[in-house]
């Protein structure tokens, strides 16, 4: 009965249309990407800032990141105003890890990993410095946990509808867990269980697509329903530490992803590079 209600509400989410910003790169530069147009523009965070994990809201005005701080000798969060300029203000704690921030459908709240004094990504960090989910509105107010269990909370990310969907891992082994959060509970269901990371769902709501690891090699697989398994999108090589950051497009037709160097477009079994990160001015 939950599943079949679960599976009713990712297809009843309402389409999205209008500007969609999405965000790729890494600590060594980030290019954001308007899928409609498909242009790419270069985003220069002001020194001395380095961006580890960042999002960007869907219209494109607020960007949200994670960068090193020598006071705090950790991972700290900010939201800087793209299109206005100025400076980053920070937003989360004074000091701890923190990770993988996503923006909310309405963009008042920043979803994050934190852990409030010790931190380090999973399989590296302290003995019981789970990092776990906590929240901030945009402007720096009402920080609060949301999970307070055994491993870490990662990559959260959002359905249109405000559905939480993050990845769980007890960090003393490979395996990984999609886990869904739905008003601040966690839903008994485990959507994937595997070598996974980087969930995100379709502008409808009713696809999930997630990056798996086998090895060396990647595979993007997609998720619709508690019924089936994922299935395999596309695979290819990407180093250890490397990121996919696959995101749909316009609607769940397409999926951009980055390989390497340059963002790739994934339409059925097609796919097509977008640029490489050195060709954006």
């Amino acid at each position: 009965m939950i599943a079949g209600a679960l599976v009713l509400a990712l297809l009843s989410a309402a389409p999205v249309s209008g500007e969609r910003y999405l965000a790729f790169g890494g600590a060594d530069g980030w290019v954001v990407l308007e899928v409609h147009s498909r242009k790419p523009e270069r985003l220069r965070l002001p020194a001395p800032y380095r961006a580890r994990t960042l999002a960007i809201s869907t219209n494109g005005q607020h960007v949200v990141f994670t960068a090193h701080d020598e006071a705090a000798r950790n991972d700290l969060l900010y939201r800087w105003d793209w299109r206005t300029g100025g400076r980053p203000v920070r937003i989360g704690a004074e000091e701890g890890f923190h990770a993988d921030p996503a923006i909310s459908p309405d963009g008042k709240w920043v979803y994050f990993a934190h852990h409030p004094r010790m931190g380090g990504p999973p399989g590296r960090h302290q003995p019981k410095a789970n990092a776990q989910l906590y929240r901030v509105r945009l402007d720096g107010l009402e920080l609060t946990a949301l999970s307070n269990e055994q491993g870490c909370h990662l990559s959260p990310s959002f359905r249109p509808d405000g559905e939480l969907v993050y990845v769980h891992t007890l960090c003393s082994v490979t395996q990984k867990s999609l886990r869904l959060m739905k008003n601040g509970v966690v839903q008994p269901e485990v959507l994937a269980s595997e070598e996974l990371n980087e969930p995100s769902f379709s502008p409808d709501g009713r696809r999930l697509v997630f990056v798996s690891r086998v090895g060396p090699q990647v595979l993007l697989k997609e998720w619709t329903s508690l019924k089936r398994p994922a299935r395999v999108l596309h695979r290819f090589q990407l180093v250890e530490d490397g990121r996919a950051r696959a995101q749909y497009g316009a609607d769940a037709r397409e999926l951009f992803f980055q390989d390497e160097n340059a963002v790739m477009r994934l339409s059925g079994s097609t796919v097509t590079r977008i640029f490489a990160f050195g060709d954006v001015p």
